[in-house]
């Protein structure tokens, strides 16, 4: 093209319409920024993603951890129980014993093979008769299980190799959970052992951590302590010796992710964590590695400046028609609208300036004005009175209604995790006293300062409530253990309410009883546990006051002293 075509082109374009021209500038400027964009986005999200995806995996090893040694210290618990069963224990009805034992089989499947072996190794009675009156004594799960409570690693069956079918093409393996039986007299009498299939662990990885998302294509390993996988994907290096940074990192015990080249020679995102036990179970140092591809995880990001781009061509369409529409007489006061009600969004301003223009421009102005004070004004009093509605005027605790709704999460939430929900009633003793010689100011100034001290008492997501007068309520989300986290709680508590308060120039000390109630081992139903708490609190109180009581506790010695009727 000579220089004649060009200037003859720039002629043209500068004979246009203003409009024409704001359009055309507005395609070029939202094309522009959709490149730029594409390609900073791009950069920062392929950090960012990175990072997340190996959070994520960390994460996946992390539970997969922890769901392994929770199940092996949970099934190891059934074998201890089982063992203390008298029939088991003694040796003698060997049709009783099986039947025990099958019954058990039959409803934890992953129990393969129970036996019960007497002191000479000889096995006694097992499920489905299998190896009943052959000599295991040189077996670790005989040699080792009758010195104390034993879990023994990955192993191939031998004695049961052929009694089972292989596994994905490949002979069963066995995990060994062994306990020693003594009789009444405390001889050892034989050793319960039980061979927990491997198959477990990979019905684990493939239910609980398929993964979704960015995660959905994750492999995830379990590795023994001398490097070897114990579980593959699709048994992938089963059996191989892996040796890569990531797992001797969880080797030491750290819980992280990196980026490692495997054996294949390719990179992945490798999340790491040891398996180390789970309270009084010590574990079988297993390393968990959670992988994904590099650039199989970068996939989102590759897709994501692909639909920038795409997007930056229809908006550079659609903003260059209206930016030719709105080249006109309508531009300057509607930007000045949309870019006040922007600064509004952001916080910078607090109302709409007024806006000249025609006629439409101006109603439009004052139009949205009234319509964001009426906003701003009906939001701040539906504030004000849902506070009121959920809050105690007093003292600002809680209310009944605050109570009830804070129940339904928290038994939901309960249920969700396996965890329980404490409800502590609580009562100030001899409370009347202080509102007849100080006064009920002086009361009410010392339910404020108990209301003051409870929640320094409890976490943020507990709620602490005021029913009336001076019973209050603290529910709260406890572990397993939830009577022992209850119980150190109403200790807190107790020591808190009982430093001195001060209320009219006087030092007041006062004292508190307790009751407390467990959901689910007390009650399912929130009004039941309520009254539970309160029942055990009038416990408290006959007890001699200032002290806590459970509801259980108080139902045993209720039920003792009926028997003893």
């Amino acid at each position: 093209m000579d220089w004649r075509v060009r200037g003859s082109v720039l002629k043209n374009l500068l004979r246009v319409g203003i409009r024409v021209q704001i359009a055309l500038a507005t395609a070029l400027l939202v094309v522009g920024l959709a490149v730029l964009m594409s390609f900073v986005v791009g950069k920062r999200s392929g950090n960012d993603l990175q990072k997340q995806i190996g959070l994520g995996v960390s994460d996946i090893a992390l539970q997969m951890a922890d769901e392994l040694d929770r199940t092996m210290w949970t099934h190891r618990g059934e074998v201890s129980v089982l063992s203390t069963l008298t029939a088991i224990r003694e040796l003698k009805d060997a049709p009783q014993i099986t039947s025990i034992i099958n019954r058990l089989r039959h409803e934890l499947p992953i129990f393969t093979w129970i036996g019960v072996i007497d002191r000479k190794g000889i096995v006694f009675a097992a499920t489905g008769d299998l190896l009943v009156g052959a000599d295991v004594s040189q077996r670790p799960v005989f040699q080792f299980g009758k010195n104390g409570p034993f879990i023994g690693d990955v192993h191939d069956a031998q004695l049961l190799a052929e009694k089972f079918p292989l596994y994905n093409g490949e002979p069963i393996q066995f995990v060994d959970i062994a306990v020693p039986l003594n009789n009444h007299n405390d001889e050892f009498a034989g050793v319960l052992a039980t061979h927990l299939s491997w198959e477990w662990v990979d019905t684990v990885r493939r239910t609980l951590f398929s993964g979704q998302g960015v995660h959905r294509n994750v492999d995830i390993f379990v590795v023994a302590e001398n490097g070897t996988v114990l579980l593959g994907v699709e048994q992938t290096l089963a059996g191989a010796s892996l040796d890569i940074d990531a797992f001797h990192e969880a080797r030491l015990g750290h819980v992280g992710w990196k980026i490692s080249t495997w054996p294949d020679g390719n990179e992945y995102l490798t999340g790491y964590a040891p398996a180390d036990g789970h309270l009084d179970y010590s574990g079988l140092n297993w390393s968990i590695l959670v992988r994904q591809h590099v650039e199989e995880a970068l996939v989102p990001v590759y897709q994501l400046r692909r639909d920038i781009l795409a997007w930056g061509l229809v908006l550079a369409v659609v903003f260059s028609v209206i930016a030719w529409w709105g080249a006109g007489f309508f531009v300057g006061p509607i930007s000045q609208m949309a870019n006040a009600i922007e600064a509004m969004k952001r916080g910078e301003i607090d109302k709409l300036p007024n806006v000249e223009g025609a006629r439409e421009i101006n109603i439009l102005s004052k139009s949205l004005q009234a319509l964001l004070t009426k906003l701003t004004e009906k939001d701040v009093a539906l504030g004000e009175l849902e506070h009121i509605a959920h809050h105690d005027t007093l003292t600002g605790l809680g209310n009944r209604m605050a109570l009830d709704v804070y129940f339904e999460h928290a038994i939901a939430r309960a249920e969700r995790k396996k965890n329980e929900v404490a409800v502590l009633m609580m009562d100030l003793d001899d409370f009347k006293p202080i509102n007849d010689k100080f006064g009920h100011a002086a009361g009410d100034e010392v339910l404020r300062e108990v209301a003051r001290r409870l929640r320094r008492c409890v976490r943020g997501g507990d709620l602490v409530v005021r029913l009336g007068g001076d019973e209050m309520v603290i529910v709260c989300n406890v572990e397993r253990e939830g009577a022992v986290e209850a119980t150190i709680l109403a200790e807190r508590i107790l020591h808190e309410i009982l430093m001195p308060f001060a209320s009219s120039g006087s030092r007041v000390s006062i004292h508190m009883s307790i009751g407390i109630s467990l959901y689910p081992s007390d009650s399912t139903n929130a009004d039941e546990l309520l009254e539970q708490a309160d029942s055990a609190l009038y416990a408290a109180k006959a007890q001699g006051k200032n002290g806590y009581a459970m509801y259980s506790d108080t139902t045993i010695a209720s039920s003792e002293r009926s028997s003893m009727a």
